[in-house]
């Protein structure tokens, strides 16, 4: 259940993780009125110290800057084959250099690593109680962490210095973002908010390839066979070669258990009502596992005769970039989130004339489905005894901060211009991997949002310099490649995104299935490699020929009685326990 985020979920993180960076560059000083309700130097936090009143006097309180320097160790999980600037180290940049300049905190790295190195150091550490002063974590090491007594206990840090902008976000969730990060009674993490669009696995399709070739838009994983089949037979490139692939895959996941990725099958067996990884409710209090349903069957019988009937690269279980395939023109449609135009730059600088269009597989009633996202799946966790927990929120604060550019007051105005402008001399593509803490904090209908926005400014209907900061930065990119289309690789993607990803995913949604249950159990801790690595050679097998259809009831009897079954039967329990 755990591991690196690279190669998965980037594109998402890129895509909001810069717009929400662009508001946060503006964040700075709240006056009086965003004060909280007890001062800083008057309430006590439990332990008999009174919170930021050591380093952060009433009269200076700043959600956004602490008042002297302070030092937070980190670990930092990176991308392969990083390549930085000359000069600029993991712990020291532009990006370390930036945060320290406007926050006052000097992130220092104890160490890195990357994929399941990272993870295999992380859980190390925590085994030893050598763990740094900050962590981002997931759900499981979360609770792990808790139970240990590990953990310090930020109830008394959120309450008194959380700014507003973000305790209405948490509260937008209803309560359920910070329960998720609540373990006996007591706030032990700061959960992040994901955009729940995240969620939906679309269908990006070449427009003019369908065009060419007279073929309707795409409504059912029919439609989808019939389009991969014309793709490889008619030479949509016009090159007068048969070097089209119909479908592209991954040799990474077949599907996602949350975020929607690039180039798996998530969205086809969303077409056939498959929820393949998920824990599903049953009947009454049961719980079924996605990956074993009669849905997630049909859904492998549809991919296994598509690839036998060669619809989908051939290459796609050993090929390590799917992405190149599109990139060169030969590959035209594949399975991916609202954000792909992110990963369709380098097709458009190709290919001018390409045009790509986002279109979501209903199943065969017509429904439009999709499993969602959680709203809170990793955590901010602080070291038990860590001197300084008000920093961390602080530095949280400044991340998720408003727009000061429209205060009257004239220095302020001058501070927080200063900090975009600093923001944006910064290398967009290095932010996420040099990112301290590197997740979302956003309103969970964020695309919806910016998407109505940009549309409003496109229009007329607000103005520009009315709309906030991130927000104007994509209004800005759309007039630059509206005058000019396509001619900016950089400038396409996100109002491409926004606008018709956007329109895509703010389609009314029939079926909107939830994971029932995302821990681990103590047999999950045990068991679990070995039952995703039958689930996995098991599917990738029949898709590819290798195994007939029926070793997919095999593979379920199989993992039912080498520990499924035990699963969840304490994912039961479990569940039965929280009502």
């Amino acid at each position: 259940m755990k591991g690196s985020k690279w190669g998965k979920g980037i594109g998402v993180i890129m895509a909001i993780l810069l717009v929400a960076m662009m508001a946060a560059a503006c964040s700075g000083n709240k006056e009086a009125n965003n004060q909280p309700a007890e001062s800083p130097t008057q309430a006590d936090n439990g332990n008999g110290k009174a919170g930021q009143e050591e380093t952060q006097g009433e009269e200076a309180f700043d959600y956004y800057r602490y008042k002297e320097p302070v030092e937070i160790t980190i670990v930092k999980d990176v991308p392969p084959d990083l390549k930085l600037p000359e000069g600029e180290t993991i712990e020291d940049n532009s990006f370390s250099r930036f945060v320290k300049k406007h926050t006052n905190i000097d992130f220092k790295v104890a160490w890195y690593a990357t994929g399941q190195d990272f993870v295999q150091k992380q859980q190390l550490a925590i085994a030893s109680n050598d763990i740094p002063d900050v962590m981002l974590v997931d759900e499981t090491t979360f609770r792990q962490l808790a139970a240990a007594e590990q953990l310090e206990d930020l109830t008394e840090v959120y309450n008194k210095y959380a700014q507003p902008q973000l305790k209405s976000k948490y509260e937008a969730t209803q309560g359920v973002a910070l329960a998720k990060a609540t373990y006996d009674g007591k706030l032990m993490a700061l959960p992040n908010l994901s955009g729940l669009a995240e969620s939906i696995s679309l269908l990006w399709v070449r427009q003019d390839w369908l065009d060419k070739l007279n073929i309707p838009a795409p409504k059912t994983a029919d439609d989808v066979e019939a389009i991969a089949k014309a793709f490889v037979q008619q030479d949509p490139n016009g090159n007068n070669k048969a070097d089209t692939v119909g479908l592209t895959g991954s040799g990474a996941s077949l599907y996602s258990n949350g975020y929607a990725g690039m180039h798996d099958f998530t969205g086809l067996f969303a077409g056939y009502n498959a929820y393949p990884g998920l824990w599903l409710k049953g009947e009454g209090d049961s719980i079924v596992y996605g990956s074993t349903t009669p849905e997630t069957k049909a859904t492998i019988a549809k991919l296994r005769g598509m690839y036998a009937n060669g619809l989908i690269d051939k290459e796609f279980a050993l090929r390590k970039d799917p992405n190149q395939l599109v990139s060169n023109g030969e590959a035209g449609m594949f399975f991916g989130p609202w954000w792909a135009p992110w990963n369709l730059s380098e097709s458009i600088t190709n290919d001018p004339a390409a045009d790509w269009k986002p279109y979501w597989i209903a199943d065969a009633e017509g429904k439009l489905n999709t499993h969602m996202v959680p709203i809170s799946s990793h955590f901010v966790v602080v070291k038990k005894g860590f001197k300084h927990p008000d920093a961390v929120m602080t530095y949280i604060n400044w991340y998720t901060g408003g727009d000061s550019l429209k205060s009257e007051d004239e220095k302020e105005r001058a501070r927080a211009q200063q900090r975009l402008d600093d923001f944006q001399a910064l290398d967009p593509t290095l932010i996420i991997a040099l990112y301290p803490l590197y997740t979302t904090y956003v309103d969970t209908d964020v695309v919806e949002k910016t998407n109505i926005k940009l549309k409003k400014a496109i229009s007329g209907e607000i103005k520009p310099e009315d709309m906030e900061p991130g927000d104007r930065i994509v209004y800005e990119q759309w007039q630059r490649d509206n005058a000019k289309p396509k001619s900016n690789a950089a400038d396409w993607p996100p109002p491409y995104a926004y606008l018709n990803g956007g329109d895509a995913v703010m389609q009314p949604v029939d079926r909107k299935v939830f994971n029932e249950y995302t821990a681990t159990t103590k047999t999950m801790q045990r068991k679990w490699a070995n039952l995703q690595k039958l689930e996995t050679e098991t599917m990738y097998k029949i898709i590819m020929g290798e195994e007939p259809l029926e070793a997919f009831d095999t593979f379920v009897e199989k993992w039912k009685s080498q520990g499924g079954n035990e699963i969840i039967a304490e994912i039961e329990a479990e569940l039965s326990k929280q009502k």
